[in-house]
């Protein structure tokens, strides 16, 4: 964590500044928020009309574009609640295996509390994108606070909000218990301009208790007894960034390493798991178990510079994740070469997701071959990215005519990186040299021109 700060947003979740590329991973307004509503509900999962769906999730950072995914899909593989009567039966049961569960000497629990999932399940296979290994083994690791808007509608019947006295109620709780929320540093306030008032926040947008849980056990697969260490234990058990971090997540992770995954996970993991989700974390009438929840995923972390890793990878995605730093940033991960990679890799009725609305990144879609249009965001009515496809009917906002004149100005000259191999200065450079040589009308002239015809 030596090159990133973390600090929170405005739903409570947990962002990185990273200072080497003078940036931040995620919107003041918040991280998960954003993963949501640019990447998880504009993907339209439903429409896809798949039971196994591939995706690739390229930026991988700290994990919320498929946190986020993850928890959509166990959410929608939910049966309905049970009855009552069926809910004490199960109840009993779940007792009685924790009876058996002692006299077990390996620990094996033979009977478990909560439902299986409908028939039609939704199953997920995620390839992951990160350049940064340490991000990667830290982002199970962190937090998400409760905001306190949150706890007011937990604590308050929402019946009541009909009444005026409800809202007045809540905007004093929530000006009260600001004063009492995490602080960011005073300088990552000043750059970003957050005042955390907690006040962004939709009960919708979160991370399912299994999620972060089944990542470690992913990122134990791959790592084994590399993941744990001294360095690792000391970062987020010590010093200024140790708040960020959930203690019980770290003692599941500390478990794995003492024990060996491998055979804990096969016999005492699943009495710890007892333990953690059904006291700690989950309420009693969870209709989905955790053994159930991670067969539905199969998680693949690539760490590599994410041009090399596409270039080994010859499936095909139907979504498509593109959360890398902006263009003038990571010039290399949003030229025509990369994109062009993209194209060959994305499913005939798949998508590409980005949160970018830049011309140049939809001109250099558009060359491609793609289908390009905006993501629509309700709450705010407005449009908060770019989707992309190779089905024209995927696409429900397309560029106008305005937009698509814009694309083919000098604005929309893509970056070039042949071979994908070179490095950003020189990405930049070339580009440079094609705007400079180009008989292209600059944008600023045909926006003018635009308002002239118009008035």
């Amino acid at each position: 964590m030596r090159d990133y700060e973390p600090y929170y947003t405005e739903d409570g979740s947990i962002g990185l500044y990273s200072y080497a590329d003078k940036d931040v991973f995620h919107s003041k307004y918040g991280a998960l928020t954003e993963a949501w509503e640019k990447f998880v509900i504009p993907a339209d999962i439903d429409g896809l009309n798949k039971d196994n769906i591939k995706v690739l999730d390229i930026c991988y950072g700290i994990g919320y574009n498929t946190k986020a995914l993850m928890s959509f899909i166990i959410n929608k593989n939910k049966k309905n609640k049970k009855s009552f009567l069926k809910r004490i039966i199960e109840t009993l049961v779940y007792y009685v295996s924790i009876g058996i569960n002692k006299l077990l000497k390996r620990g094996i629990c033979l009977l478990r509390h909560s439902g299986s999932i409908d028939a039609n399940k939704i199953l997920a296979s995620i390839d992951c994108l990160e350049l940064n290994e340490e991000l990667v083994k830290l982002s199970p690791l962190f937090k998400t606070v409760k905001t306190p808007e949150e706890i007011y509608y937990n604590l308050v019947p929402k019946f009541l909000n009909c009444f005026d006295t409800y809202y007045s109620a809540k905007n004093l709780f929530v000006n009260v218990m600001s004063k009492f929320s995490p602080r960011n540093r005073k300088e990552i306030n000043e750059l970003l301009e957050i005042k955390f008032k907690n006040m962004h926040i939709n009960k919708e947008y979160k991370i399912h208790p299994y999620v972060n849980y089944i990542i470690l056990n992913a990122l134990y697969e791959k790592f084994d007894t590399q993941y744990w260490n001294k360095d690792f234990k000391k970062m987020v058990t010590r010093g200024k960034n140790r708040r960020f971090f959930d203690k019980t997540l770290i003692k599941y992770a500390r478990f794995n390493q003492i024990c060996g995954y491998n055979s804990s996970h096969k016999a005492n993991l699943s009495t710890f798991l007892h333990n953690i989700y059904y006291h700690h974390l989950s309420k009693r009438d969870k209709n989905i178990n955790f053994k159930t929840a991670e067969s539905l995923f199969k998680l693949n972390f690539y760490i590599n510079d994410a041009r090399k890793s596409i270039l080994q990878l010859n499936a095909q995605y139907d979504l498509i994740f593109l959360d890398a730093f902006t263009y003038t940033k990571a010039p290399h991960l949003w030229s025509a070469e990369f994109i062009a990679e993209l194209y060959k890799r994305l499913s005939p009725n798949g998508a590409l997701l980005t949160y970018s609305n830049s011309v140049l990144v939809r001109n250099t879609l558009l060359e491609a071959g793609f289908y390009v249009g905006k993501i629509y965001n309700e709450h705010n009515n407005k449009f908060i990215g770019t989707i992309a496809s190779k089905d024209k009917s995927k696409i429900k906002h397309p560029l106008d005519n305005y937009e698509l004149g814009l694309c083919a100005t000098k604005a929309g000259i893509p970056y070039h990186d042949p071979n994908l191999s070179f490095d950003k200065k020189d990405i930049l450079a070339l580009r440079e040299y094609e705007f400079r040589h180009s008989n292209l009308m600059s944008s600023s002239k045909y926006m003018k021109i635009r308002s002239l015809n118009n008035e």
